[in-house]
């Protein structure tokens, strides 16, 4: 046989072995995710198909695979960095190489497990040594069965110039592991604690406006959980997860579907062909309180959320995706919206129209090694008779942006520009229930309809452990007059009536209303100390205007970061 074609077969053997590993995800704050995006904009990967996130471990693990061959291509830096993601998914890799630490006679190792073995980790963390496998509390392989606990622990402070604090704290602890060829599972449970002047401490992005309880005096507390069962067949992945999901493209937010909102239980199915990837997925969302009970109990009507996704990769340097996205309430789980295969705009027309029914389509451009262009179209409604006029129905979203990485010869520096522009009442409907949302948040855009956003951003790697970003953030937007109804708020639906309103709008126009105009400038410093410890600093400067208010401020965060 010829000595290339073995090799081939070989290597294709090892990769099929790899994907055959490990199918739990890989959380969207993973920084694999960035790295995979710049190494596909510079040319060396191909069909990564970020627009449908998160990836499965195996799928990260392919993908970084295909970059061995490169590496003598990529900066320091980046050869670096993927020398540390190869021993991080070393047993996706590479199944039957066993931790470095596990001794010969067991199967099984943890920090906690002796003396001994505290006092040589704590030792070795301090090392810094480049590269080294991820640490875990607890480590168990054999060959059909894996195991790993790990922890987080995070403290932010942050103080603002009109004299208001507040502080955050959190502790992570997770679980994951597979059982036999394609079955995982992982666990993640969360606590935070936070304190400081209310309502600067509600705003916090680690509560996503969801539930949390005020002791007073004393912290707001919250909690978060989630967790995933995963399956990877033949022909079909399977997954039954409440864990944050994002479709579609954007660094300043996403159209479809974002981590904006609180993750949420959902079931899916999907297959990647490698130039086609394909995903259905039917989630449980939270809804508003209905009705409430003699005893004050407040009744949540069931929320669902139903899409799907299609990404085409007819040449490696373009990507087109094509979604469908339904919420529909006040009813169980409908069996239509649970076929995967299902055309769901048809479906919607058989149940009486009573659904949000949106579509969106979007596309991604590698025209040179280095310079990706993607837009995303956002149709909530539209007729086709009036489009190119305002009637109010014409509610469309639309985003481009740009991502230059290595401009001008200079490494590991990229630049990011985007415009996003969301019409008056995109993502609302006329029955609350089932507005674009879930527990009060937009499950696409966070800025929410008759909103306008620029961004700009520069960031550079200066080395593998520390990095710098400046952005630039202008966003507008219009919320409803007292007495009308424009289009400004996610959760009225266009028939609402405001104040003295008598008479719905028939006409939109863009960023009428109460105007607010936010400019935000934001430079950052992120320095990994020691393997897994960040310190993150950033500094922002605010400038608002909401009518005859201006407000300036000045704030400073500080974040550390510790995973074991």
């Amino acid at each position: 046989m010829n000595k290339r074609i073995q090799t081939f077969i070989l290597m294709f053997l090892f990769i099929a072995q790899a994907l055959w590993a490990a199918p739990t995800s890989v959380p969207l704050s993973d920084p694999v995710y960035s790295f995979l995006e710049r190494m596909e904009t510079l040319g060396y990967l191909s069909n990564v198909h970020d627009g449908i996130k998160p990836f499965s471990r195996n799928t990260v693990s392919a993908h970084l695979q295909k970059l061995i061959a490169q590496r003598d291509k990529l900066t320091p830096i980046d050869r670096q960095r993927l020398d540390d993601l190869l021993l991080d998914y070393r047993r996706e890799l590479q199944p039957q190489a066993r931790y470095h630490l596990i001794p010969e006679d067991q199967n099984w190792y943890s920090v906690l497990g002796s003396w001994d073995n505290f006092t040589s980790d704590f030792a070795r963390y301090f090392r810094r040594n480049q590269p080294e496998e991820e640490d875990h509390v607890v480590t168990y392989e054999t060959a059909n069965e894996t195991f790993y606990a790990d922890y987080e622990q995070g403290l932010t402070y942050e103080h603002r110039s009109d004299d208001v604090y507040r502080s955050a704290s959190w502790q992570a602890f997770q679980l994951r592991g597979t059982l036999g060829a394609g079955f995982g599972y992982q666990l993640k449970t969360e606590l935070h604690g936070l304190r400081g002047d209310e309502p600067y401490v509600f705003g916090h992005l680690i509560l996503k406006g969801s539930w949390s309880e005020k002791n007073d005096p004393g912290p707001r507390y919250s909690d978060r959980t989630g967790g995933e069962l995963a399956w990877h067949g033949d022909y079909l992945d399977f997954r039954f997860a409440q864990q944050e999901v994002s479709w579609g493209y954007g660094e300043s937010g996403k159209l479809i579907l974002s981590n904006n909102a609180e993750q949420f239980p959902y079931i899916s199915l999907s297959r990647d062909w490698g130039w086609v990837k394909y995903i259905a997925l039917h989630g449980k969302l939270q809804s508003f309180p209905q009705d409430t009970l003699k005893d004050g109990q407040k009744l949540y009507p069931d929320k669902w959320l139903a899409g799907h996704r299609l990404e085409i990769s007819p040449w490696r340097w373009v990507t087109l995706g094509f979604n469908e996205t339904f919420i529909y309430g006040n009813r169980y789980a409908d069996w239509a919206y649970l076929i995967p295969f299902n055309f769901y705009r048809a479906v919607q027309h058989k149940l009486r129209d009573r659904d949000n029914a949106t579509i969106s389509v979007d596309i991604e451009l590698l025209p040179v090694n280095g310079i990706k262009l993607y837009g995303t179209l956002f149709f909530d409604e539209f007729r086709q008779s009036k489009i190119g006029t305002n009637w109010y129905g014409n509610k469309q979203a639309w985003q481009g942006g740009l991502f230059w990485v290595d401009p001008f010869g200079l490494p590991n520096l990229s630049l990011r520009t985007e415009y996003t522009a969301v019409m008056p009442w995109v993502y609302t409907h006329k029955y609350r229930i089932n507005s674009y949302t879930s527990d009060y948040q937009s499950l696409g855009f966070w800025a929410g309809p008759n909103s306008e956003v620029f961004y700009f951003a520069l960031q550079k790697e200066w080395t593998q452990r520390f990095s710098t970003k400046l952005s630039f953030r202008q966003y507008k937007h219009g919320a409803n007059y007292p007495n009308e109804n424009i289009g400004g708020d996610i959760l009225l639906g266009h028939g609402t009536l405001l104040g003295s309103q008598t008479e719905t709008r028939q006409t939109r126009q863009f960023l009428e209303g109460l105007l607010t105009t936010e400019k935000r400038y934001s430079g950052e410093a992120v320095y990994e100390a020691f393997n897994d410890m960040f310190f993150t600093l950033r500094y922002h400067v605010i400038d608002s205007q909401t009518e005859a208010v201006h407000k300036n401020l000045q704030e400073w965060y500080l974040g550390i970061l510790f995973k074991y």
